[in-house]
């Protein structure tokens, strides 16, 4: 007696928890609490449909994050040589760069993605300034917020652009 209760409780109890949640339909609800509900269901069991006729879109290509992402970041740092591009963790490191017009500074840049997601939060930049001092070594400078923030908007920019490009054509 007791087993067959214990099994009835083990297999209808996580189907209990889950109806008890009461979650509207996709798309009936603001998108602000769409979206906290999608965050809270994020890697459950039965957060996706099991079954669907809809083709899942592969925003990865195969690799380990956001493939729009990805390429935008390369082609925004296409400029510079590139010492380490790893598309499965996600990271670009550049080489020094040194502009030809001023060639007392120069810069490196690295760049993360963290997610598969298309939005900031998923894209971590880090620019390295260095300035020519008066006894010709490199000395670290301070790069701008503004600069950063400008480099970041440029990739998300293009990232959005490349992921409108693909759902069109």
């Amino acid at each position: 007696m007791y087993k067959k209760v214990l099994i009835v409780l083990t297999f209808f109890l996580p189907f209990a928890a889950i109806a008890e949640e009461k979650t509207p339909r996709l798309g009936s609800e603001p998108r602000g609490q769409r979206e906290r509900r999608e965050d809270r269901t994020k890697g459950h069991l039965l957060s996706e449909p099991l079954f669907t006729t809809a083709k899942k879109k592969n925003t990865t290509d195969g690799i380990g994050v956001n493939s729009y992402l990805w390429k935008a970041s390369l082609e925004t740092v296409a400029f510079a040589e590139k010492k380490k591009a790893d598309p499965f963790g996600g990271l670009i490191i550049t080489e020094w760069y040194t502009d030809p017009n001023t060639a007392d500074k120069r810069f490196k840049i690295e760049i993360i993605i963290t997610g598969r997601e298309l939005n900031s939060s998923a894209l971590k930049i880090s620019i390295f300034k260095q300035k020519k001092g008066a006894n010709g070594s490199w000395v670290s400078t301070p790069v701008d917020k503004d600069t950063l923030l400008k480099f970041e908007e440029t990739i998300l920019t293009r990232a959005r652009d490349l992921k409108v490009s693909q759902e069109i054509g």
